[in-house]
């Protein structure tokens, strides 16, 4: 007899198990065409009707809708092939036969099939399929272990009880992964004390089945896990453990417990079960592996703290692992993108030394090597690292660094020799295009302001040599050290012909360094031209707000009125409203403008709550000068609404205490 078996279908099913809902599989029976297909999904939706039958509460209609469908269902799978599913239909009769109490019939049914799906069994070993997760065979023995139960439980005779007990534990003990295998375990259990209870002693000899209970053990429990079903799991894992502590298979088991109880939000046995791995299979290669599961399982959740914890405590236990470089790697980087240097120094060092211990010479230890040198600021350091590394493409930066090292030391030759060194050696480099911007940066640090100076006019001296984004990233570095007249010099040297994106900048640079210096009446000429040359520019609220503050210096408050008009109007920026507010000098109209703030700045929005409650309390004085008691009351009462834990509580009730009286007069 040949059988014949949809492979790619029984891997569904070992992979779903009793899974897959009988709305779904229903669904998806209606919806194929495909004559495998229809043959495997009668099968499984006969399967899952008899499931619900034995886990739902349904009305009568529905039972008997149910059972005619799932009888209907597995006579048509039966006039098939006598494949997988022809095994599963046999075994979902013999269940409907025992959901209405025929144990009998359920039994003939079962053992008389049961040759048919021992050779079914047979033909799924030698496709190479793993036939202790889907074996027909596993339902069959388990349908016959409940035959059994269910004469014993009705006879309350002892030979039943003992035939039952043998289905039982061999679908525990050949097919504990499948997923009979749970309820076998537990029916077996209930079968054994009964036994007992009569006196009879119950002794498992596992002989050749050893191997494949230890086996099933473990894989139930991955199975379980990889399922989600962690709880179970658990259990199953545990289980395992303790009867085979020592199993080839005890590290995996011990990461998929691990793993459960991260799921579960218990921590300290997901900690506690690592900490076993690493203790107890300290030298085993597996066991590293199995740690940084775990570790990961952690990191890929949100939960970075527990995961770092189980990674620092890998990098403790296992000193010599060739994963070690990877782990130290994730830390060093993690700290370096977030600015903690202590760390990602630390982690550098110790990522450099296991690179070298493994005789690692490539871009990721000449990386580590190169960030401990730069961060160091040391150019004795640089000069190992350039030395160590010749050809590394970041020597041309570290070079860069090393000139302005030594800058801030004060060696000036010494500097503007690594530069020229820099130069020769990596003219096309980027880092020769901007070292003299860096240089510039570093002596305004070291306030160091002629060198910048001379710097800068070295620069100048070859326009050609840099681009226009160096001289504009010169001058914002000066802007933001507050080098308004070196700042201004460097963007001068962008021609107002260049690109576009090249002269808005520079034109908004040089207004902001004359405003700066004080100038602002130019500052305001400056933005006049950008604004004249780009109307649509990127920068046009910034300029505005700029031309509005130096109209302000140049006491100009009426011209001011425009552009700061115009910014919060088209920003809603309460900030620069409450600027405004401040700069304006007739009563009526600071008052108006303070009192926009408090009614239309929407509360909710954080940054605007000061801003609410300062312009709440500099409108108050005004109103009182002006007479407008009830304005003021009702200002008062905004603020107590809004603020009622303010520091300014007292002074605002002092205010409305002083209204109500003008009120009451």
């Amino acid at each position: 007899m040949v059988l014949r078996v949809g492979i790619l279908g029984m891997l569904l099913w070992c992979g779903t198990g009793f899974a897959q809902s009988y709305t779904d599989l229903a669904k998806a029976l209606a919806e194929t065409s495909e004559k495998s297909g229809i043959h495997r999904l009668k099968a499984q939706v006969a399967q899952a009707a008899v499931r619900r039958l034995e886990t739902e509460k349904l009305s009568a209609t529905e039972r008997k809708k149910l059972k005619a469908e799932a009888l209907a269902l597995c006579s048509d799978v039966q006039l098939g092939a006598m494949d997988l599913w022809f095994g599963d239909s046999v075994v979902t009769w013999g269940r409907l036969l025992l959901l209405e109490g025929n144990w009998k019939e359920a039994r003939s049914l079962l053992w008389g099939q049961a040759e048919v799906l021992q050779n079914i069994e047979k033909n799924l070993a030698a496709n190479g399929i793993p036939v202790s997760s889907i074996s027909p065979v596993a339902g069959c023995r388990h349908a016959l272990g409940e035959t059994y139960r269910m004469e014993y439980e009705a006879t309350n005779q002892l030979e039943p009880a003992i035939e039952a007990l043998k289905h039982f534990y061999n679908v525990q003990i050949k097919y504990g992964d499948s997923p009979w295998g749970m309820q076998a375990q537990q029916k077996a259990e209930a079968a054994k004390a009964f036994v007992e209870g009569r006196g009879k002693e119950v002794r498992i000899d596992l002989g050749q089945h050893r191997a494949t209970f230890v086996r099933n053990k473990f894989r139930l429990g991955a199975r379980l896990t990889a399922e989600g079903n962690h709880g179970a799991a658990v259990d199953q894992v545990l289980d395992a453990i303790n009867f085979f502590p020592e199993s080839g298979q005890t590290i995996e088991a011990l990461r998929n417990l691990g793993v459960c109880f991260l799921n579960l939000g218990r921590d300290d046995e997901a900690m506690a079960s690592a900490e076993y791995l690493c203790e107890r299979f300290g030298s085993d290669t597996n066991a590293p592996v199995a740690v940084l599961g775990i570790g990961r399982q952690y990191i890929e959740s949100g939960h970075e703290e527990m995961g770092e914890g189980v990674f620092d405590l890998y990098l403790a236990s296992f000193p010599s692992d060739a994963r070690r470089t990877d782990i130290l790697s994730y830390f060093a980087w993690k700290a370096y993108k977030t600015g903690d240097w202590p760390e990602a120094i630390n982690r550098f060092h110790q990522l450099e030394a296991a690179l070298r211990t493994k005789g690692e010479t490539g871009a990721e230890l000449q990386k580590a090597v190169y960030i401990q040198a730069s961060r160091s600021a040391d150019p004795a350091r640089l000069e190992q690292f350039i030395a160590e590394f010749p050809d590394s493409n970041l020597v041309p930066t570290a070079l860069g660094e090393k000139a302005q090292a030594l800058l801030v030391a004060g060696a000036f030759d010494a500097a503007f020799q690594t530069l020229e060194t820099l130069g020769e050696r990596f003219p096309e480099a980027a880092a020769s295009r901007t070292a003299l911007a860096g240089l510039i940066v570093a002596a305004v640090e070291a306030e160091r302001f002629d060198i910048a100076g001379q710097v800068l006019d070295r620069m100048l001296a070859d326009r050609k040599a840099y681009g226009h984004e160096v001289y504009l990233s010169t001058g914002e570095g000066l802007l933001s050290a507050q080098r308004h007249t070196l700042a201004e010099r460097a963007f001068a040297a962008v021609p107002l012909n260049a690109k576009r994106a090249f002269v808005e900048r520079a034109l908004y640079g040089t207004a902001a360094a004359q405003f700066g210096r004080g100038q602002f009446g130019q500052s305001f000429q400056t933005l006049e031209t950008l604004l004249a040359k780009y109307p649509n520019s990127g920068r046009y609220f910034d300029a505005r707000l700029m031309q509005a503050r130096s109209l302000v210096r140049l006491g100009r408050i009426n011209e001011a009125a425009e552009p700061y008009g115009e910014v919060v109007a088209l920003k809603q920026d309460y900030a620069v409203a409450y600027e405004w507010a401040q700069v304006l000098q007739e009563p009526e109209e600071k008052l108006a403008a303070l009192q926009r703030i408090a009614l239309l700045a929407d509360p909710d929005t954080l940054a605007n709550r000061p801003l609410i409650a300062d312009s709440i309390v500099a409108s108050l004085p005004i109103a009182l000068e002006l007479r407008k008691y009830q304005l003021a009351v009702e200002s008062c009462d905004q603020f107590e609404e809004l603020f009622p834990k303010h520091d300014q509580l007292n002074v605002v009730a002092g205010y409305r205490k002083e209204a109500a009286d003008a009120l009451a007069q």
